[in-house]
């Protein structure tokens, strides 16, 4: 099995996944890109790869939203709540990523790295859309019940 390293382009601001063998290449626009730190991914992760940092791209959000998005699918994570009430948690926050759904379900925690890789792609390029930031791409932050519903 092929090992892929994640890599995020500044030129077109998608992640995509690169052959650990070769020079990261965009997957999307052929520039140069960035290896991410962090996780590595499988054949069978492609699509789902491919979909989720879609969804994340769509949304079109600014860097500094990446960032909160990712630091708080983090700390879920971290808490050890439910992969797949993380993942309803996800889709409420950021409905852009509805089209992404199966993707995030049908792998549980898988979907959820790849959602935070995806993130904190978007999240390395603050300037990437400049100005003020739209306020209705983000859904309610408040669907899981209490601190932390599901944790173990």
């Amino acid at each position: 099995m092929t090992t892929y390293l994640p890599c995020y382009c500044a030129s077109c601001g998608h992640a995509s996944l690169v052959d650990e063998q070769s020079d990261p290449v965009c997957a999307f626009c052929e520039a140069a890109a960035s290896i991410i730190p962090g996780a590595v991914y499988g054949d069978d992760d492609w699509l789902a790869f491919a979909e989720i940092d879609r969804a994340v791209a769509r949304a079109a959000l600014h860097g500094v939203q990446a960032s909160a998005l990712a630091d708080e699918l983090q700390e879920l994570m971290l808490a050890e709540v439910e992969p797949r009430a993380i993942a309803e948690h996800m889709l409420r926050r950021l409905p852009a990523l509805l089209g992404a759904r199966l993707a995030l379900m049908s792998l549980a925690s898988r979907g959820l790295n790849i959602l935070t890789t995806a993130l904190s792609a978007r999240a390395r390029d603050l300037a990437l859309i400049p100005g003020e930031y739209p306020t209705n791409l983000l859904g309610p932050s408040s669907y899981l019940p209490g601190k932390y519903a599901g944790a173990n």
